[in-house]
């Protein structure tokens, strides 16, 4: 019930920014209208939820958007950082059969997570909680990966910091063309581009 109200007060906070409305960049279009906001009832979604199940409807929004941004991006691997379930594996593999699920949790080493970083690949999804050591795990992140690859920050909107956070990687010169999903950031590396933040009503 709570989600079902907050979803709708942001929903008519961000109308005007529904399925690519205004944006002046064809890519950036196709991306907001075929992978963000797609509502094509892909046949795996069914398949998955009678696998993954148990699901509130926030995850399981998020779920089906890693699905499409796997599919999207033929990952070579999708690093997953702190994770608050094992969910997010199921549906970015279901995306792309080529994709490696690298799991990075709180009692890895420093030395394991930068190797996991250094070795994640072309075109790679690298999701991220925040949650305690999340500002080091995202810098290094910046730091190694190769520009095809992309990050997918959750929560960006929980509070202050996280607020402040976002901003920060907004203007941060190793990023990118940045999405603003309300329940997450989308940061493409690619600095070849002219920079530019979406906000979209997702």
């Amino acid at each position: 019930m709570f989600y079902t109200i907050k979803r709708v007060l942001v929903w008519v906070r961000r109308a005007r920014y529904s399925r690519g409305f205004g944006v002046q960049s064809p890519w950036a279009y196709r991306f907001i209208r075929y992978v963000v906001n797609e509502h094509y009832p892909y046949y795996k979604y069914k398949q998955l939820e009678e696998s993954v199940y148990g699901l509130d409807k926030r995850t399981r929004k998020l779920c089906r958007f890693y699905f499409r941004l796997s599919n999207y991006q033929q990952p070579h691997s999708f690093v997953d950082f702190c994770p608050p379930s094992p969910c997010y594996k199921f549906y970015a593999m279901a995306g792309s059969r080529r994709c490696a699920y690298k799991l990075i949790t709180a009692n890895k080493s420093i030395e394991e997570s930068e190797g996991v970083l250094a070795t994640a690949g072309e075109y790679s999804v690298v999701r991220i909680s925040l949650v305690d050591g999340y500002r080091w795990f995202v810098n290094k992140a910046l730091d190694v990966l190769p520009s095809s690859c992309v990050l997918v920050i959750e929560q960006i909107q929980r509070d202050k910091e996280t607020e402040i956070f976002w901003k920060e990687l907004i203007s941060d010169r190793r990023t990118g063309v940045t999405f603003d999903l309300y329940y997450c950031g989308v940061v493409f590396l690619n600095t070849s581009v002219v920079k530019q933040n979406y906000i979209v009503n997702f």
